[in-house]
């Protein structure tokens, strides 16, 4: 089999080209201007669920909150902006992306949604969330939040959240508004 040996090293010299290309997609669609130094990190506080945990899962950490229909969840973590610049941002909900679980409500630091962390400075910001869907999802199903998008004056950032928000959709008595037949099932 002498066709076996050119075929791996074609297969071979073929696969840094298409990581290349696949790296380059992937930086070419993120659709963001991220300055690298902003950062979210913690401490990290929640109010408006009565249970609350958080595990880790690889490289993952998750904060499992407890459904709380048509409540709003407040979720205050740290901005640290590691540059010479101040950076101006503002939070606007038709910028986020949504789940069946949670939804954007507001991004504010001292209640304003237009705010500035100066230069290598950290400052306390406050996510809130409104909780409401439960009745469209199975029992037991969930839904994630882990990024938020903030606009900058050059455009927009992504920015990841010191751990990914996880609730799970309640049994039928905790979802006041499901029906027999509001809910697939699951």
């Amino acid at each position: 089999m002498p066709g076996v040996g050119r075929r791996r090293l074609a297969g071979l010299v073929g696969l840094p080209a298409a990581l290349l290309l696949a790296g380059g997609v992937a930086v070419a669609t993120t659709g963001s201007s991220e300055p690298g130094h902003l950062r979210a990190i913690g401490p990290v506080s929640v109010t408006g669920t009565e249970g609350t945990g958080v595990f880790e899962i690889g490289d993952r950490t998750i904060r499992q909150v407890r459904y709380a229909d048509r409540s709003a969840l407040a979720y205050s973590f740290v901005l640290h902006n590691g540059t010479g610049d101040d950076t101006h941002l503002h939070s606007d909900a038709a910028d986020q992306t949504g789940t069946r679980l949670f939804h954007f409500a507001g991004l504010t630091a001292d209640g304003a949604n237009a705010f500035v962390v100066p230069a290598g400075e950290s400052r306390s910001v406050t996510l809130t969330l409104t909780m409401s869907g439960c009745e469209t999802l199975a029992a037991r199903s969930g839904s994630f939040y882990d990024t938020v998008v903030l606009r900058t004056e050059d455009g927009t950032v992504e920015l990841d959240l010191p751990e990914e928000l996880h609730t799970g959709s309640p049994r039928e008595a905790a979802c006041p508004d499901s029906t027999a037949t509001s809910r697939p099932q699951g």
